[in-house]
């Protein structure tokens, strides 16, 4: 086995165009299969996977379901243009929209692509055709993908796919951003970028970042925006919104006739113990657009999709909409869809996040007393965010660029770099994309023996990070 992942590694190292690291510091680690909640490197290590890597696993590996559907479509199916309707895309559509959105009263139809970011553009493209307006707001730390106006609403620079060298270089792509997109600020009320305190911030029971954001807006012009785009919790920037935030945001899209854009790529299917995040907040918040991907199919094939609501699709059926995505709704993916959707229902997957979540949360808070260096934990379900603080009073990070990190130069000294690494010697992955902030996103099937691990792995790590905090008075 040595021999031939030497000879692996070779030819990878040679040929494939690698991101995340320079030449010079790429030391992979060879995974040789992925079952479940575990991937297993060529050592045999079974590492726990308490990231769900990219926070898309959310059924876990090589679920027997979703791998039949799969070998059973392929003996009919290769290939079939979305032109033509295919018995896996009606039953996956099907399943989505009576079983899933059925019951809340707003999502008419729905349209599949094969990424997150594809599916961002598309909504976008949806919202600006509906409104014939030409800007959209997003917020700051927001992601919403790496395509150009999926981009142009991500606002972590690290992740709109800068260079960084490990010897401080740093290189945004030249004219990525896309016109008429506009910055509002994000609902973070541990550390406020307005310089507010919550709850004190609220002005007549409005927060003090959606009055700056209604007074961006109108600088803007409302009748030129044609909606605003958000996660309900913000998957790349780690943020958990106060319980006000999204049914004022809502309620001031419509207030002012914007449409609003609820990217649960990252949220939807289960994550925060709800099939998607905007139904914490029903019967007052429902989507006009809704984008999907990730848990979608939990990440075994590509797939990603937009729901909209009634006037919505009713606009788009006047017309014919010349817009051809190659993959959209591919037969042996929409296989895997309704399989996943299937799986999750009949094992009752969501209601078992809310559970194993709330374990999860204790287990964190628990966490947060024991260690000096957490200075804040929230989430719900299986998506949690720990903030890593030098000290809990001043609430001063590690890293003094935090959400505006570009990661140039040495970040082997960043507490994530450190955490992941000393919770890898416990054989566990531990993930996020901020150097103070974990993000802590399992797949949903984790059961209680299993976030017990991952909580030891992670007590480990944070007593290295003590270490480093300064001496108490």
């Amino acid at each position: 086995m040595e021999s031939k992942w030497a000879r692996l590694l070779e030819l990878d190292r040679r040929y494939y165009l690698h991101n995340y690291y320079a030449a010079e510091e790429y030391s992979p680690t060879p995974i040789v299969k992925a079952e479940g909640a575990y991937i297993i490197d060529d050592k045999g290590n079974r590492l726990l996977d308490f990231a769900a890597q990219l926070m898309c696993v959310n059924v876990g590996n090589c679920h027997p379901k979703i791998q039949t559907a799969i070998r059973e479509s392929l003996n009919t199916f290769g290939y079939v243009w979305e032109k033509y309707p295919t018995e896996p895309r009606v039953k996956a559509t099907r399943l989505l929209m009576e079983d899933i959105l059925g019951g809340d009263g707003w999502a008419s139809k729905l349209r599949f692509v094969s990424t997150g970011s594809e599916a961002v553009e598309e909504g976008l493209i949806l919202a600006k055709l509906y409104t014939n307006r030409p800007h959209i707001f997003t917020r700051l730390w927001a992601y919403h993908g790496w395509t150009e106006a999926a981009g142009s609403c991500t606002m972590i620079r690290k992740a709109r796919s800068i260079l960084s060298s490990p010897r401080g270089h740093v290189r945004d792509v030249p004219g990525f951003y896309a016109g008429g997109y506009f910055v509002a600020p994000p609902p973070f009320c541990y550390r406020c970028p307005l310089g507010r305190e919550y709850p004190e911030c609220k002005v007549d029971g409005k927060l003090g970042c959606i009055g700056l954001t209604e007074r961006l807006i109108g600088a803007v012009g409302a009748e030129t925006v044609a909606g605003v785009i958000t996660e309900i919790f913000m998957g790349v920037g780690a943020v958990v919104p106060p319980p006000e935030y999204i049914p004022q945001l809502r309620r001031l899209t419509r207030d002012l006739g914007i449409l609003w854009i609820d990217d649960e790529v990252v949220c939807g299917f289960g994550r925060t113990g709800k099939w998607f995040a905007y139904q914490h907040y029903l019967p007052e918040v429902k989507p006009d657009v809704m984008v999907l991907g990730k848990g979608l199919v939990s990440a075994q094939l590509p797939a990603a999709g937009v729901v909209v609501n009634r006037k919505i699709a009713e606009f788009f059926e006047d017309y014919r909409w010349w817009h051809t995505p190659t993959y959209g709704a591919h037969p042996i993916v929409m296989a895997a869809v309704a399989a996943n959707i299937e799986a999750m229902i009949e094992e009752g997957v969501v209601d078992h996040a809310a559970k194993i979540g709330e374990y999860l949360g204790e287990g964190l808070r628990r966490l947060q007393e024991r260690h000096r260096c957490v200075g804040h934990v929230a989430g719900e379900g299986m998506f949690w965010v720990v903030e890593i603080v030098k000290s809990r009073e001043t609430k001063e990070p590690f890293v003094e660029e935090d959400r505006e990190a570009v990661y140039a130069g040495d970040t082997s000294n960043y507490p994530l770099s450190i955490i992941a690494a000393k919770c890898l010697e416990k054989g566990c992955i531990m993930g996020g994309f901020t150097p103070n902030t974990l993000r802590i996103t399992p797949p949903l099937t984790l059961v209680e023996e299993e976030v017990d691990r991952g909580l030891e792995a992670l007590d480990y790590a944070l007593t290295v990070i003590d270490g480093m905090c300064p001496s108490q008075p």
